[in-house]
């Protein structure tokens, strides 16, 4: 039997076979995975304008949409004590909004002390005002009766705005009572995922102590929210407010609710998150997640996977690379023990949404390839990588509507090692500081499943313009 890739993650890390850091580097488990990936329209021709069909005249939202807007409602309508949502500004939009508002109605129709959490990413890009926040969480609340009891405790925030050092919270968690949850790599943005050319992306639902996990994350940074709203230190900035009885009232710190322990679950995984600048004052100890596919690519002995918006990160003019993660995949790719097949799908490079929304830095693949042999050097390749953009047909590179050329987006953060060991959630391979979270899962059976209905079909028709290094 192949030792376990987690361990080996925890033992280069300096932690101990059960030790680790809660909410950032800490083993869990869970019973339930349901793979969650849209728009999942695997096959179809992306010129029929957006994966969507018409039904009774109107637009039909393709299944794998469908399938993560039930999800988001089904996880919030479950809460009895506490419901907590973590993403990126823009605030939740169309039916995203809509379905976090019915869950919310849902569950304070059956609970009398609701605690709900919102904490969101606030970044320099962003167009939408402390006004737009309050207006937004009003709208969710909307659907809250009189006298329902519950509290909705909301956060844009950022950690740090050191010109070389910004952060804020990227990770996308909706979590309810340590119980449920749903980790990955969705914004809530109506236009973007359920609009015409959706991004492809990824996330999962996931039960037990991992979900209690997502929780012990936000803790972290709603404790960062706790001591900067009382001593603000000027590193980073907030806007903190609360809705009661359907008004925004004066915010204080929310003391979370005491959740009960989850038992064990039958499959293994590892929290991976990071923190970037501001919480932690251990950069190393703040970051250590960034350490985690660094080590667990060096134990590949067949196949290392990945599917990602970018490799790099273009910024004026320049790329920047993760350059331990480069490293690390030029010394297994020279490996004279092995001989490992590397793949790598990526968002088309300068690919854009119909509102020009951007979903690449500009890293092209030739990029990527000459950073890899400049990396790889003079040494013998015993392994093979090749790379291509996102293509889900097997025929038709853009999305093609009523004048409209779109390229094909790829918003995921998959990596998988030896086809039993795979990430899922908010983390990009390519540099940067912000704050993210996500599991590695280790299951052979799980992975199978990740394979067959994700990975498969997405490198069976983006092979077809592979390009090798």
């Amino acid at each position: 039997m192949s030792p376990s890739i987690i361990s080996q993650c925890l033992a280069a890390l300096g932690f101990p076979t059960e030790g680790g850091l809660s909410g950032l580097c800490v083993r869990t488990s869970f019973d339930r995975f349901d793979l969650l990936q849209s728009p999942d329209v695997w096959g179809r021709d992306p010129a029929d304008g957006s994966g969507s069909r018409m039904s009774a005249g109107k637009p039909e939202l393709p299944p794998g949409s469908r399938s993560l807007l039930q999800a988001l409602e089904e996880v919030v309508a479950g809460a009895v004590q506490l419901v907590d949502i973590a993403t990126l500004e823009p605030f939740a939009s169309g039916e995203f909004a809509a379905a976090i508002r019915r869950g919310l109605g849902r569950a304070a129709g059956r609970s009398r002390n609701l605690t709900v959490r919102i904490l969101y990413g606030r970044h320099p890009f962003t167009s939408q005002s402390d006004a737009d926040f309050e207006a937004f969480v009003l709208d969710l609340a909307s659907g809250l009766a009189a006298g329902s009891g519950a509290a909705i405790q909301a956060c844009r925030m950022e950690t740090s705005n050191h010109p070389h050092m910004p952060s804020w919270n990227h990770a996308k968690i909706v979590a309810v009572d340590g119980r449920d949850a749903i980790v990955g790599g969705h914004n809530l943005w109506h236009a973007d995922y359920l609009g015409f050319a959706p991004v492809h992306d990824l996330s999962a639902r996931v039960d037990g102590l991992a979900a209690k996990e997502a929780h012990n994350f936000l803790d972290r940074l709603w404790d960062w929210v706790a001591r900067e709203a009382v001593t603000p230190s000027g590193a980073g900035r907030l806007t903190l407010i609360r809705w009661a009885e359907g008004r925004i009232v004066p915010a204080s710190p929310l003391v979370r609710p005491s959740l009960p322990e989850p038992p064990p679950g039958r499959t293994a995984a590892l929290v991976v998150g990071r923190l970037g600048t501001g919480v932690l004052a251990d950069p190393r100890l703040a970051n250590i997640g960034a350490a985690i596919p660094v080590v667990a690519f060096r134990q590949a002995t067949s196949s290392i996977r990945m599917s990602q918006m970018d490799f790099g990160f273009h910024w004026d003019g320049q790329n920047y690379w993760s350059s331990e993660l480069v490293a690390a995949l030029a010394d297994v790719l020279t490996a004279t023990d092995r001989s490992v097949e590397i793949s790598l799908v990526l968002s088309e490079p300068g690919a854009k949404t119909a509102a020009g929304g951007p979903y690449s830095f500009g890293t092209t693949l030739d990029d990527i390839i000459t950073e890899m042999r400049r990396v790889v050097g003079g040494r013998r390749l015993t392994g093979r990588m090749r790379l291509a953009p996102l293509r889900f047909s097997p025929t038709g590179d853009r999305w093609v509507r009523q004048g409209l050329d779109l390229k094909i987006i790829n918003h995921a953060k998959l990596w998988m090692v030896d086809d039993r060991v795979f990430h899922i959630g908010s983390d990009n391979l390519y540099p940067h500081n912000l704050q993210e979270f996500g599991y590695v899962v280790e299951s052979e059976d799980v992975a199978r499943e990740v394979l067959s209905a994700y990975w498969e079909p997405l490198w069976r028709y983006s092979s077809r313009v592979a390009v090798s290094v």
